[in-house]
C-alpha cells in the first residue's frame, strides 16, 4: 500500500512539473526557428550598433560580442534561453537603460506593468529586507511586513540566487544600479506561478509562505497630503503624461504650506517632458536643466517652462537607490540651483541617467530600448555611473521598518521647520 501511494505521489509530482513546463512554454510562446533567432539577434545587434549614444560602446568591443554571442543564439533550445543570451550581450554594455524585453513581459513605456509578488526588498544593514508591501496584496494578507528578512526563494539561499542573477545581468550603469537590477529579478518568472519565500519575522522566527507571481500594472500616480506644522508632502512614482494633471492639483492644494517634501524614493523616472514640467513649478522660467547629447554631438537643452502655478516655499527631496533617471534629473536640477535640500537613504542614487527616445519593436513581439543620448546637468555633471550624493544620508534600519518609523521623513520635517524659525 505504501509503495502504491509513493508511486501515485511520484506520478502526481511529475504531472505537476509537466504542467508547469507546459504553462511556462505557453507563456513564452512557440520556440523560434534557427532563422528567426538569427533574424532577431541581428536586429538587436544592429539597432544598438546604429543608435547607441557612445560610438565606443562604453569600452566594449561590440563587433567581437556579435561573433561571441551569435553561436549561442543559434544553439538556444527555447525562447527563454534565447532571451537569456540576448540579455547577457546587451548587459555587457553596463547600461541600465539599454534593455531587451521578451514578448511575454508585455513591456509598454506608457503603461508600466510586470509580474509581481506584492513586495520589494532592499539591502538593509547587510541583509535582504522587505521595505515595501503592496496594500491589499496576497503578501499583505499573509501578514508580511516591512522589516522581515528574506532568507530564501524556492528554498535557494537568497545570496546564492543573487550571485546567479548577477552573472546573467553581467553589468549595469553603476554598482548601485547593478545591485538594484539583481534585486528586481529576485521574484521574476512566468505569471501565475508560485514562489516559496522564507523570511525571519518580527519575532525572530523563520516563516515560509507561498506567493504567486501576478501580472500587475504599476500606474504612475501622485499621492499628496498636509502634514502637521502646515507642511506639504507629495509622493509620486514616475514621470508621465498621466501624472501631470494630478501633480498640478497637488501643488495647487499645497501652495500655501510653509514647506514642501517631494518623495522620489520609489521614482524610477519616465518622460523628460514631464520632468521639465515638474521642475517648472519650483524654478524660474528659462532655468537650464541640462542637456541630452547624441552620438554625433547634437545637444538638446532642457529649460523650465512658464506655468501659471508655482511654489516658492522651501523644499526637501527624499531619494533612495530606486531614485533613477528622471528622478535624478529633477533632483540634480533642484540641488544645483540650491532650491532643495536632498535627504537620502544611501550614499548615492541609482546613477542611471541616459536618454531613450523610443522603444523598438522586435520581429517576435519583444521590445528593445537603446540609450541614444547621454545627459549632462547645467553644471556639466554626468549622473550616469555616479548618481547624486544627498546633502544628508540616513541609512535604513530594520528596527525602523518594523516599527513603521520613517526617519528620512522626520528629518525632512525638521529641516523645513528650521527654515521657518
Amino acid at each position: 500500500m505504501l509503495h502504491r501511494f509513493s508511486r501515485l505521489l511520484l506520478s502526481f509530482c511529475l504531472l505537476v512539473s509537466w504542467l508547469a513546463l507546459v504553462a511556462s512554454a505557453q507563456e513564452a510562446g512557440p520556440s523560434l526557428s534557427r532563422e528567426e533567432r538569427l533574424k532577431l539577434f541581428t536586429r538587436v545587434w544592429q539597432a544598438i550598433n546604429d543608435r547607441y549614444y557612445d560610438p565606443n560602446f562604453n569600452g566594449v568591443d561590440w563587433r567581437r560580442l556579435k561573433s561571441q554571442y551569435q553561436p549561442k543564439v543559434e544553439l538556444a533550445r527555447n525562447n527563454a534561453e534565447l532571451y537569456s543570451w540576448l540579455r547577457r550581450m546587451v548587459g555587457e554594455l553596463g547600461d541600465a537603460h539599454t534593455r531587451i524585453y521578451a514578448p511575454e513581459e508585455g513591456f509598454d513605456r506608457y503603461r508600466p506593468a510586470g509580474t509581481s509578488v506584492g513586495l520589494a526588498v532592499q539591502r538593509v544593514e547587510g541583509r535582504l529586507v522587505v521595505v515595501w508591501v503592496e496594500p491589499g496584496s496576497e503578501a499583505a494578507r499573509q501578514g508580511i511586513r516591512p522589516g522581515y528578512v528574506l532568507l530564501s526563494v524556492n528554498h535557494t539561499p537568497v545570496e546564492e540566487l543573487l550571485a546567479r542573477l548577477r552573472s546573467e545581468i553581467v553589468a549595469s550603469s553603476s554598482p548601485t544600479a547593478f545591485d538594484q537590477q539583481s534585486l528586481n529579478q529576485l521574484f521574476a518568472g512566468p505569471r501565475d506561478t508560485a514562489l516559496a519565500l522564507t523570511f525571519i519575522d518580527d519575532e525572530g522566527r523563520s516563516r515560509t509562505i507561498e506567493l504567486k507571481r501576478r501580472f500587475t500594472e504599476f500606474p504612475r500616480r501622485v499621492l499628496w497630503r498636509r502634514l502637521p506644522h502646515d507642511l506639504g508632502y507629495i509622493d509620486f512614482n514616475g514621470f508621465g503624461p498621466e501624472i501631470e494633471r494630478d501633480f498640478a492639483h497637488a501643488v495647487r492644494a499645497l501652495q500655501d504650506t510653509r514647506g514642501l517634501i517631494l518623495d522620489l524614493r520609489r521614482n524610477g523616472g519616465g518622460f523628460v517632458r514631464t520632468v521639465v514640467q515638474v521642475a517648472s513649478y519650483f524654478l524660474p522660467e528659462g532655468t537650464e536643466l541640462g542637456e541630452f547629447i547624441s552620438r554625433t554631438g547634437r545637444s538638446t537643452r532642457q529649460r523650465t517652462q512658464r506655468l501659471r502655478l508655482s511654489y516658492r516655499g522651501p523644499l526637501v527631496v527624499l531619494v533612495s537607490t530606486r531614485s533613477a533617471s528622471g528622478a535624478e534629473m529633477l533632483t540634480a536640477a533642484l540641488q544645483e540651483n540650491r532650491r532643495a535640500f536632498v535627504i537620502g537613504t544611501h550614499p548615492f542614487t541609482c546613477g542611471c541617467l541616459l536618454g531613450v527616445s523610443r522603444t523598438l519593436p522586435l520581429p517576435d513581439g519583444g521590445k528593445l530600448n537603446v540609450s541614444d543620448t547621454d545627459y549632462r546637468t547645467a553644471q556639466g555633471r554626468r549622473i550616469e555611473g555616479s548618481g547624486i550624493k544627498p546633502d544628508q544620508v540616513l541609512e535604513l534600519r530594520i528596527s525602523d521598518l518594523l516599527s513603521g518609523r520613517d526617519r528620512p521623513l522626520e528629518a525632512a520635517v525638521k529641516h523645513l521647520l528650521s527654515k521657518n524659525e
